[in-house]
Order: C-alpha cells, then structure tokens, then sequence
C-alpha cells in the first residue's frame, strides 16, 4: 500500500526477506511440518537451514534431494541432522541466522528464546498444547463420542492439538463416558502396515516409558482407568505400543490433567454451566487448541469467543485447512503456520518514505 500520511511525503511499506532462516521440524509429522516451514519461508524468498528430529531424519533428506531434482538452486534448502542439544542449540547460536522456526515442545521452546536473545533473532514458536474437549448437554452425543476417539487418538495421541481434557457437562457425564469407553475399547491397534490398524506405535520406547509412566502416577494419585492403562501383549509387545486409555475420576490441579503426555491418554471430567467450563478449559499454560461441542449456535459462538486458544473447533476436533492460520497462545507460543499469516511471519517489514516535492527547505525544517 502506498499512501501520503503527511503533506509532500508518500509512504510505502516493503516486505523483505530475511535471510537465512533456520528451521526445527518435530518427529510426530516429520515430512508434513517440514513443508509448512518450506513452503512460506522460501516463498517469502529466504534460503533455509532445516534440521530434523533426530528420530524422523529420512523424510526431511528425500524432500531435500526432491527439491534438487525439481531445480532449486544450491544453497536454497539445506539439511542438517543431530540432536538438539548440540546441533538445534549452534543453529540458534549462528549470528547469520536470522530467524529460528521451531515446532516442538514448550520447554525447548523457552531454551530457544534464552539462547536466541544473545542474537535477538526472529522467533517463530509452534509448542505443546493440551486442548479441552468441551460437551454440553445439548450436543449430539454420538458425534461428540465419536470426535473425542478420533481427536485423542489419531497418530496415537502424538499430537500437539490432541483432545486430551474431555469436560462433560454433569447431566451427560455418566453417559458419554460410558459410551467413549465402548467406542475406545473397538480401536485396533496393530502393525503400520495393517490396513485394519487404526492406531500404531509410539514413535519409541522411550515414548511409550514416558506415557506409561503418566498413567502410573495418575493411577497412584487416585485415577481410574475407564480403558486402556497397559502395554499389550502378544504380537505387539516387542513394539511401542500403549493402549488407548480413559482416565476419570482426577483432579484439575493433577499433573495427567495440566502436563502434556504426548500419547493415546485422554482425562474425563465433570462441569456444570458454561461459566465453570469456560474456567477449566482455561486452566492451562497452554493454548493451542480446543474445541466446543454444543447444538446451541449462540453458546458456540461465546464459548470460542472466551478460551483461550489459537484454534477453537466447533462439534470436530483437529481437522486443519492449509487457508487458515494455526498457532498458539500462552506457552503454546506464538507465530502462524498456514496461510497468509504464515507467509508474513518469514518476512520482515521496511517503511520507505519518499519527499515528492522537490523542495529544498520543507514546513517542518527549524534550521534555514
């Protein structure tokens, strides 16, 4: 846009580059979160540095052989893999550098921002998250069941915009539980490469530890499990794998309600009104997501206009469309992937202000 702001004087804005841009992709969607960094970086004319996690490398370095087989230039795309600890921390480090794109936890999302302060670099942070699932009495109970089995468990709950707080409004508590406990129990877990699999492995032992070890201490602290709660046997033992699991009977204030597990868990618990639901979707460092299930068109739109979130479906859960923006609030960070958003977030923005008179001395000159 151009315009004159103050007589004799036009006014334009310029969005630039800004140079070499280091990108840090997660292993849950190792190829789909590379091409959201790709895509807008580049197109806003940046060259790029992308790492990898180390648990996902092979994607990231076809995608790279793909673009130079597709002729983009040397130089363009480059890949580095390593742990981030040493190889993500020196990318950060780098004073050429100039903005560093991470998905990823928020812990190494706040390493991040301490590190980059010594460069002042560009930040763009998409973190962890821990989206309430809110049920009202008036939903369509079917459908609300339905989308918290696929929301909660899709890519075996290693999703940072998961269904992971299911709240259900007190007069439907006891019948939505007991229908998303048949629903979860006909899941099947199995091979990859299985077309009957719906859900597969954790992408690691160690994963399948760590989700382990959140129900365990969920049990310990008083939870009871609806479904699921174990590693299963069999065929499937050697693997990674943890059962679909419903926890219900916790408290807001535990750590399986407020920490973010990263696998097929999801908490079930009570509210009352819309004001008591409002709180406990908000009740959370995080705000990346969410959603509101409801008949009632009028309480939707209060609902999405009060949490807290980057994103708030309305009766679905997790579906995403590359036209709209997707990022977080709160310790869910902030910066857009998708969209124009997007695309503005790999730019940085030059006023230039051009006299268009001519004229030697102006109005506003003090010195003559």
């Amino acid at each position: 846009a151009t315009a004159e702001y103050t007589p004799g004087h036009q006014s334009s804005i310029r969005r630039e580059p800004l140079g070499v841009v280091g990108l840090i992709a997660p292993w849950n969607y190792p190829m789909n979160m590379g091409v959201w960094k790709l895509g807008p970086a580049l197109a806003a004319g940046n060259t790029v540095v992308i790492k990898p996690a180390s648990l996902t490398p092979l994607t990231t370095i076809e995608l790279a052989r793909a673009a130079e087989e597709a002729g983009i230039p040397a130089g363009v795309i480059n890949v580095i893999t390593g742990p981030g600890k040493s190889v993500g921390e020196a990318l950060v480090r780098h004073p050429d550098v100039r903005m560093i794109s991470l998905t990823g936890d928020t812990q190494t999302g706040k390493r991040i921002m301490a590190i980059a302060a010594d460069t002042m670099k560009k930040l763009h942070l998409e973190l962890g998250g821990k989206a309430p699932f809110v049920v009202f009495a008036d939903a369509d109970i079917e459908a609300a069941v339905q989308g918290a089995a696929h929301g909660a468990f899709i890519n075996s709950g290693q999703d940072c915009t998961a269904a992971t707080r299911v709240y259900v409004q007190a007069p439907v508590y006891e019948e939505f539980l007991s229908k998303l406990t048949t629903r979860v129990e006909r899941i099947r877990v199995g091979l990859p490469m299985d077309r009957e699999t719906e859900m597969g492995p954790l992408v690691s032992q160690q994963q399948q530890e760590r989700v382990a070890g959140f129900v365990e201490r969920a049990v310990a602290a008083g939870a009871k499990i609806a479904v699921g709660g174990y590693r299963p046997e069999g065929p499937l033992a050697d693997g990674a794998y943890y059962m679909p699991t419903v926890l219900y009977d916790v408290k807001q204030d535990s750590e399986i309600v407020q920490e973010e597990v990263f696998g097929p868990v999801l908490v079930i618990l009570p509210f009352e009104d819309e004001e008591e639901a409002v709180t406990l979707a908000n009740d959370s460092i995080y705000g990346l997501a969410s959603s509101v299930w409801t008949k009632d068109v009028f309480k939707a739109n209060r609902m999405s206009a009060q949490i807290q979130a980057g994103t708030v479906w309305v009766n679905d859960h997790i579906t995403i469309v590359s036209e709209m923006p997707h990022g977080g609030f709160k310790q869910s960070g902030f910066g857009k992937d998708m969209s124009m958003y997007a695309l503005e977030d790999y730019t940085q923005i030059k006023h230039v202000m051009a006299d268009i008179t001519g004229r030697v001395y102006k109005d506003w000159h003090f010195m003559r």
